[in-house]
């Protein structure tokens, strides 16, 4: 009995402590939410925390972020995971790019988030999460189309400072140093080139204009990125030079002539000096202003933005050997020294005679008719190859040649070819036209022949021995019938 009274005066003791235990129980479980609504102290909002792009596009998000606290520094932090944590999210204020943010107590500040998604990103919607303080939101971007396996393309405008578009100007672009492509501008002093996704730089390039290289910029898939207009700087001294026929083939004892322009593309007038590089011996040039001038001029002038012609003017000697000569055309401005390559290819001239004591001969029925006929080469610095005479006479006559073939004959040279030609025994006596053909590799000459054939010597005799025996038969008849 005393173990229990002991018991129920140790409850009724503790019945105090158990109540205030109770008591205090609630505030343990709310302290964490009463804490939070008491230490919140950012608020992040945002009118439309989701948006629709395409890949390759750039969503932003308007962040107004209101200070319920005291006044303090926050850093602007993000996080995603998956495809969109590689993706180029930032804050900006403006054109900068801010990573924290003073707000006094009681304001509120607005802040952009921009999120730069690359163009083969996945159709989808990927979340992000922005922390600033103790605020948080989640914004989403949703893909709705990608351009994986596309490509992007610069766009860029070149003019000069007074902003007229330059044309023929090249656009080198490079990775890393690295040359990537190219393109000219057009007349309007524009390029559009296609490039993969990634970081260049590029290289613009003009004869008579100072070269500019652009700061980097990058290349979006299945997006143009303007670069905006390149201006490049005239320089002061400056000319090109080009030739309609740099390279030219003539024939040995003719005078080439060369038309070339001078342009002088810089800043300043100037004057231009002339000389040659290359003149063979015995060779002699000059410079003329017209085609048909005859004044040999050693300088130029030529006003800035002006372009002016000339020629100039081959002599090789009467012997000149045949083959292939180069020279190069020197302009001295004022500043430098410009060259054009020239190139000439001198060609011999084929010229081939043909000659013969007769052109008639008289042959009798199955004799031969002896043909003498000399070919000579008449050209000027040409050798003439590979000499075949072929002959075209009558059918059933027979021929043999003498040479058969003359490998060359050189300028001046010369060759005599005997043909024998025998007319059928049975052919009737009659003018016929034999014609000999003379062929080589680089042209061909014929001579027409005038062949007389005669009855032979015994034919005639037996006709006379016929017609004595035909008198004489005759007179027999008459004397032994005549006077009956």
């Amino acid at each position: 009995m005393k173990a229990k009274k002991k018991l129920k005066a140790k409850a009724r003791e503790l019945v105090p402590i158990f109540t205030l235990f109770l008591f205090f129980l609630p505030f343990f479980f709310l302290s964490p939410a009463l804490a939070q609504t008491v230490e919140k102290r950012i608020e992040l909002v945002c009118d439309f925390p989701a948006q629709k792009i395409e890949a390759g596009d750039t969503a932003t998000f308007e962040l107004l972020l209101v200070n319920h606290g005291k006044t303090a520094t926050y850093s602007l932090q993000w996080w995603a995971y998956r495809e969109a944590k590689n993706w180029d999210i930032k804050f900006e204020d403006g054109n900068k790019e801010v990573y924290k943010v003073l707000l006094p107590a009681g304001s509120s500040k607005t802040v952009t988030l921009a999120v730069e998604t690359p163009g083969d990103a996945k159709v989808g919607e990927s979340p992000i999460h922005v922390d600033i303080g103790d605020g948080r939101i989640t914004l989403y971007v949703k893909i709705t189309e990608t351009h994986k396996g596309e490509k992007g393309t610069l766009a860029l405008t070149v003019t000069d400072k007074d902003g007229d578009s330059i044309k023929g100007a090249t656009v080198s672009v490079y990775n890393k140093n690295n040359f990537v492509d190219y393109a000219k501008t057009t007349v309007e002093g524009k390029i559009e080139l296609e490039l993969g996704e990634g970081e260049y730089k590029a290289e613009i390039v003009k004869e008579g204009y100072h070269a500019k290289e652009t700061e980097d910029f990058k290349i979006r898939i299945g997006r143009k990125t303007d670069i905006g207009i390149i201006s490049l700087e005239q320089k002061e001294y400056y000319a090109e030079l080009t030739s309609k026929s740099p390279s030219k083939t003539s024939m040995v004892g003719e005078n080439p002539l060369y038309q070339i322009k001078i342009k002088n593309s810089g800043k300043a007038d100037d004057t231009y000096g002339l000389a040659i590089e290359g003149l063979p011996e015995d060779w002699y040039c000059r410079y003329k202003e017209t085609e048909e001038g005859k004044e040999d001029i050693s300088e130029l002038f030529v006003g800035s933005g002006e372009e002016k012609t000339l020629y100039l003017e081959f002599v090789p000697p009467y012997d000149v050997a045949v083959g292939e000569y180069n020279f190069t055309s020197l302009i001295q401005s004022s500043t430098g020294l410009y060259e054009l390559d020239l190139t000439l290819k001198v060609r011999g001239s084929y010229e081939m005679r043909l000659y013969s004591r007769r052109l008639s001969y008289e042959v009798k029925r199955g004799e031969k008719a002896s043909i003498e006929l000399t070919a000579s080469n008449a050209g000027k610095g040409g050798t003439i190859t590979n000499i075949k005479p072929e002959i075209i006479a009558p059918e059933g006559w027979t021929a043999t040649i003498n040479p058969k073939e003359v490998t060359s004959l050189k300028p001046g040279e010369s060759e005599t070819f005997t043909v024998k030609i025998t007319p059928p025994g049975d052919i009737t006596p009659s003018d016929y036209k034999v014609t000999v053909k003379i062929k080589s590799d680089q042209l061909e000459e014929e001579e027409d022949f005038r062949i007389i054939v005669k009855e032979s010597s015994n034919v005639a005799l037996y006709g006379v021995v016929i017609i004595v025996i035909v008198i004489l038969a005759l007179a027999f008849v008459f004397r032994k019938y005549g006077r009956r």
